[in-house]
Formats: structure tokens, sequence, C-alpha cells
């Protein structure tokens, strides 16, 4: 790899830490705390992680310009409004004299409109000359520093002048068409999407350290730019942090452009274009033919053999890197090798320049790159992309180089096997991470955003964001989203968070990725619940819902996730009946007492037993309170824009109004006429003998139809369910059941649960930006 340049300080670093985005597309105003060396993005679909992303690309990167779409919806109105005045211009308001505060009030509410990044770095006192353009301060001994900025089409009156001209004359012969033209302009926003350069520049400024999200968050306020504030040179913000994306859609898109090579009929996306472009930009490949010429043709097919070792040596410290990602492995092809065509202005332009050895240090067994699995070629090319980024942030073609490396990664797990996803954060982050001890100040940073809950659970929570929907309200006229930083969810509850992430490490839960979430008792429900929902509830059926199976004793241990995530939750939870029995006297003789499970059979004193129902809601303690709930025992809603539904067994009609205590119970309760029939002789539609089910279904079949009365029946099963019941067998036979179409009906308890799921699932016509 190329040594870092001498310029590279050795005292103190730059981290980036937070980021503060207003107004850009549905990012109304998202903070966001950004970690040393890993930042994960999670969420459902359409919450907001490509607009973090894309976001950075168009403030940072170059050459990604900004559209009218880009601003927040939220603004969209002002920005009608202020066309509509200029439409009634009569002159050029450059050439008009008089005075200038319309134009000045006018400049203020476009400015305001803009979309804004604030960007806060954490950096070493020995790094000043970095940030000595940003800072707001001459005594500032190290800590935050705050850069703002703003896109802006105009940053003087005179500015402003010849903009609203511009769009005047634009619109003037279309103006009297009527409200139902679609002649362009239609609006000043419509007059951007086709002159999206009238959007003018992006400009940076420098935020006041005194007021800043590192030193305190709940104190920190976002800042207003000063009017007359001055906007400092984006040269030296190129000096400071430099920026490297991976697209999602690698190689369907312009990002793929440049790794195309010149004349060669490369796949776009392979390995081989990373690698190539990679060799062109570091090896100084001559771009000259030398034709037909006999002498010339004889001087390259005798320097071959060299010039591809040559190659190889130069290429392969970075292969090295690439394969801390697992590649290759015990049965795959075991070494790349190079070699070059007779051209010199060909040399690495063809179809086979990157070869793979089946056997190491073999030149005789030699496939070209498409041979391979496409998996590992999207693994090395993604791993090559970031193995190029740190060559190139190391060698800039000008300076030094930048002490903060941002790399940016949408969705890898679409070119990943789940073994790699797993991996993945901490070993892309070596992938662009220097190495050598000169560089040790050149600080590398990943923000990834996923749907993979493989990668994402990979990481503890301290590196998880999740990016969450806010539905439009009175409170928020416009749909947006805000960040929530998962490591903070918990606080000082540090147990609770070891459960929530051993759980979803282990489960690999899509919760953090779901519309809405059911946390289920056992595995019947685990396993009946969904198939259910596919039968009878068609719309919550075509919903992306994420199921939990966690007991009622752990369920509320995960109260502060769910409180945070506020997307509709269903809890299907045990009631528990218990007893209060005498327990083990304690050393002084002190009598004590105990919760026994119970058959509820109607008798007076039991207690309900779940740790969830007592104590995150309902919050009652007696059986008997739990017999007749209100929609306000049912409904948990004392956090805003968060609605839990509790449910649990109640009476069943069906079984003279008898009280089960289990899923299973409520089940057989429910269907008890299903399952005395299945004891009846039948014939299938041959002729053929139907045998009556065995096993746990069996046992249970059997219990229905030899108890003498129901109450008998709801002893009987409580009783076997305590004993050796497997209730494995018994939900594996009812799901056949079930999916052959047989009329089992799903308890009302978990069925009016549902149905009020569907309701909030509802999609609404809010238009989502």
């Amino acid at each position: 790899m190329p040594a870092a340049s001498a310029a590279t300080p050795v005292s103190g670093d730059i981290t980036l830490r937070f980021l503060e985005f207003c107004q850009f597309r549905r990012l109304g105003k998202v903070q966001l705390d950004i970690d040393k060396k890993t930042t994960i993005l999670v969420g459902a679909n359409n919450s907001g992680k490509t607009s973090v992303l894309a976001a950075l690309r168009h403030f940072l990167a170059d050459g990604s310009a900004f559209g009218a779409f880009d601003i927040s919806l939220s603004q969209w109105p002002k920005l009608r409004a202020l066309g509509k005045a200029w439409e009634a211009l009569t002159e050029d308001p450059s050439t008009m004299t008089g005075s200038e505060d319309q134009w000045k009030e006018q400049l203020e509410t476009i400015l305001s409109a803009m979309p804004t990044l604030d960007l806060w770095f954490d950096a070493g006192a020995g790094m000043y000359h970095y940030v000595a353009p940003f800072l707001s301060k001459f005594s500032w001994k190290g800590g935050a520093v705050g850069v703002r900025l703003r896109l802006e089409p105009a940053v003087s009156i005179d500015e402003l002048k010849q903009l609203a001209w511009t769009y005047h004359t634009a619109r003037l012969p279309v103006k009297d068409m009527g409200a139902d033209s679609l002649a362009w302009p239609i609006d000043l926003l419509d007059f951007w999407l086709r002159e999206p350069s009238k959007l003018g520049q992006v400009r940076a400024y420098k935020l006041n350290v005194d007021n800043n999200p590192l030193e305190g968050l709940k104190a920190y306020a976002t800042q207003t730019l000063p009017a007359d504030a001055s906007p400092i040179e984006r040269k030296h913000l190129s000096k400071l942090i430099r920026v490297d994306f991976v697209a999602a859609q690698r190689g369907l898109g312009s990002e793929e452009a440049d790794s195309r090579s010149a004349s060669g009929a490369h796949r776009v996306g392979m390995f081989s274009n990373q690698l190539l472009k990679f060799a062109r930009q570091h090896l100084n490949i001559a771009s000259t033919g030398h034709g037909h010429r006999a002498d010339l043709i004889k001087a390259v097919a005798e320097a071959q053999q060299e010039l591809d070792k040559k190659i190889h040596e130069a290429i392969a410290p970075s292969v090295e890197e690439v394969k801390e990602l697992g590649y290759p492995g015990l049965h795959d092809p075991q070494e790349i090798r190079f070699r070059t065509r007779i051209q010199t202005a060909d040399l690495l332009d063809h179809g086979t320049a990157v070869q793979y050895s089946m056997q190491k240090d073999s030149l005789e067994e030699l496939l070209p790159e498409y041979s391979i699995g496409l998996g590992y070629q999207n693994l090395q090319s993604l791993s090559y992309q970031l193995v190029s980024f740190k060559a190139a942030r190391l060698k800039p073609e000008k300076g030094s180089p930048a002490p903060v490396h941002l790399v940016m990664i949408e969705e890898p797990e679409a070119h990943l096997h789940v073994q790699v996803q797993r991996i993945f954060p901490d070993k892309a982050h070596k992938l662009i991470s220097p190495t050598e001890k000169e560089a040790s100040a050149l600080k590398s940073q990943l923000l990834i955003s996923t749907h993979s809950s493989h990668l994402a659970h990979a990481e503890n929570f301290d590196r998880l964001r999740y990016v969450r929907r806010i539905a439009k309200s009175a409170a928020n006229p416009m749909p947006t989203t805000e960040v929530v930083n998962l490591g903070k969810v918990f606080g000082e509850d540090k147990k609770t968070r070891q459960f929530a992430e051993r759980y979803f490490r282990v489960q690999h839960t899509d919760l953090l990725f779901a519309n809405a979430a059911i946390f289920v008792e056992g595995l019947a429900e685990r396993m009946l619940v969904p198939l259910f929902i596919e039968r009878d509830f068609k719309t919550l059926n075509s919903r992306y819902v994420s199921f939990l199976d966690i007991g009622g004793s752990h369920a509320h241990r995960l109260k502060p996730l769910v409180e945070k995530l506020r997307i509709p939750t269903v809890i299907i939870t045990d009631i528990d009946p218990t007893e209060e029995k005498a327990g083990k006297p304690k050393k002084n003789g002190e009598p004590t007492t105990t919760l026994v499970a119970v058959a509820n059979t109607g008798q007076a004193g039991l207690h309900c037993g779940n740790p969830t129902l007592r104590g995150w809601h309902p919050k009652l303690q007696k059986l008997n309170d739990f017999k007749n709930p209100t929609e306000a025992q049912l409904v948990w809603n004392e956090t805003a824009e968060c609605l839990v539904r509790f449910c649990w067994q109640l009476p069943v009609a069906e079984a003279e109004g008898n009280w089960p205590s289990t899923f299973e119970d409520s089940l057989v309760l429910t269907n008890m006429v299903w399952f005395k029939g299945l004891l009846d002789e039948k014939v299938d539609d041959d002729g053929v003998k139907i045998k009556p089910p065995k096993g746990a279904l069996g046992s249970v079949a059997t219990q229905v139809a030899d108890a003498p009365s129901v109450p008998d029946l709801v002893g009987a099963l409580h009783k076997l369910m305590h004993d050796s019941f497997n209730k494995g067998d018994f939900a594996a036979s009812i799901f056949e059941m079930v999916s052959t179409e047989e009329p089992v009906v799903c308890p009302k308890y978990i069925a009016d649960a549902l149905d009020w799921l569907q309701k909030q699932l509802e999609p609404n016509q809010d238009v989502m930006a």
C-alpha cells in the first residue's frame, strides 16, 4: 500500500462525532450521533436511511448536485409563494431603485428554506492547523469544532434579483394558461427541476463552539446563522474530511461509470474492474499501443513474464488485505494471477486480465473471473473498493491525507452471504484504516445503512442508530424522521441492555426493520399466529410484521426499546392463574408465601402470575380483574405515538364461559366440536379409512371427548399441559391441519388483537417526502 504522506500529523486526531440535518427531503430536523469507528443505520423501509446518506453525498462529495425534490416538503409552500411574488414583477429588479427591505426579507426566506448540514468534529489540540478556519474563538485548546453547510441559490440581494427575473422570464409565457396547465415552469419548484444549477452551491460557515452537542446534547440548541455570516472556502473542509460512497445498486447506476474499462468488455461491478482501476491509478500504465510491428511484438513478448510478475508483486499487499473477509476458503481458487496482452495500450484492458489459479503458485490451471461464484465476485469487488478508498486517501493528488475519512456503504447485505454479513462491519473498518505507524492520526469511520438483522446484530447497541418515521400530525404538519441512539435506550440498566443485545444476536430478530411487532408467548403461538394472519387477516398479512418469541416473564424488559421504536405492537401472553400458598420459612422461622400455577376452574382468590401484565400493563394483580378488560386496560399509550395492545386469555363463549389459562387451552375450548370430530371414523376421497390422530393431538382429542363437563376438561387440560405434554408436536399437528384448510378457529382474544393491529397499519393518505 502507498505510504502516508510525510506531512501527516503525528499528534492528536480528529473524529466526526455528530451530524444535524435540516430540511433535506424528509429530514426536517434530524440529529445523528456518529461512532468513532462504525455507525449502523437501521429502520423500516421509507424511514429516511437513504436520505441520510444522500444528504452527506450532496453536501460533502464532489459532483453530487442538489435537485428541487431534495428540499423538504415542508418548505414548498413558502417557496411557491416566493415564486408568485416574482411572477408579479413588472421590470427587471436589478434596474429598479428604492427600498431593499423587501429583497432582504425574501433573501432570508429563501435561505431559511434551504437544506443544511451541521458537522461537529472532536479534535485534539495538535490538529489546530486543520480546524483553524472553522474556529469561532482564539482560546480553543482542543474539543468541539462545528461547521454549517447550506445550499444557497443566492448569497446577496443582487444574486436574488437575478434569480427572480430569470424565473419571471421563464414563467411569463405560461402563467396565464390556467391552474391546470402543466407547461413548464408550473412554479418555482418546477423551475428548479429543469434548471437545478439555479439552486446555487453549498457554502460552509463556522459554528459557535460554546453551544455544541459534544459536551451535553440536552443543553444544545440548533444555531441560527447571523445574516452577515461570512462563508469559508470549501477547500478547507476538503483538507479536513474525505468522503467515499458505495451505493446499494452497484453496477446498475452511474456510480459505476468510472470503473468501466476504456475499451474492454468487462462486466461492470466485477472484481476485475476494481482491481484494474486500482492498477491503472497506481502503476502508471502506458496509454499508447505499438501496432503490429514485429520488433515491438517480440520485445513485449519477452518482457511479458517479468511484467506479469512485477504487476503481481505491486498489487499483492492490497490483495492480502481483502482476505480479511474470509476469501479464499479451503475449496476456492487459491491465488489471483495477472496475464498481460501484447499491446501495451491494452495491457490490463481485456476480459481475462484477472485470472484465478486453482492451486497456489500454479500457472497451469488459470480460470477467468466469471468462472467463480457471483457471491465471491461481489465480495471481492466491495472489498477492493474499500481498499482503493484507503489508497486514494493516503496518496491524494494534492497536499496531505485528510485526517477524517468517512466511508458510507448502502445496504452491503445485497452483495454478501449471511456468514460474511456478521463479520462485515469490523472487517470493513480494517480495510479502510491505515496501518502504518506514521498514519496513526488518520481516523477512518464507517457509516452503514442496512436491512440485515445479521449485520446489525453483529454490533452492540452503541453503534446502532434507529431511523424512525414520524407521521403527519397536528404537531408535525409534514411527515418527517428522527434518529434514536439505541445505545442510550436502556440508560444505566446494563442488565436489561445485555439481555436485549444477546436476545437480538441469538434470535436474529427483524424488529428493527419492521412496521409492527407481535410478541408471542411460546412455540405454538409462534407457529400458528402467522398462519391465522395469512388466512384471516389479508391486509395485515401484506404488512411487514416482526414476530418475537419472548415469554411474559421477559417481554416487559423490552419496554424501553418499544417506547423508542414506537411501532404498533401486540403482546400475546398468558394470564398464568396462580394461587397463594405457604412457602419455605425464612431462617428466623418467619413464614413466607409464594404463587403457584393452578388450573382456573372458577375458584376465588386467584392471582395473575404474569410479570408483564402485573408490572407493565394493565398492572392488575387479582385474576378476576382481568376478566372483562376495558379498552384502556388493553391498550398502553403512556408514551406519545406509541401504542401497545395487550391480549391474554379470556372466558370462551363456546365453552360455557369457562376461562382458559394458556394458548393451547383457549384453542381447544374454542374448537371443542372440531377436536371431538377428530376421533370420528372418516374416509378420504379414495375410500381409504382415515386413522384418528396420535401423539399430542390425539391426547388432546381424547381429553375433549372423554371430559364429562367443560370445567372437568379445563382441569384435565391443565394437568396434561403441565405434565410431559409435547407442545411442539401439538403445534406442528395443528399447523398441518390449518394448512390443509381445516376449520380451526383462532381464539377470540388473539383475533381481536390482530384486528386492532390491522387497523393501526391501514395506509394513510399522507404524501411521504
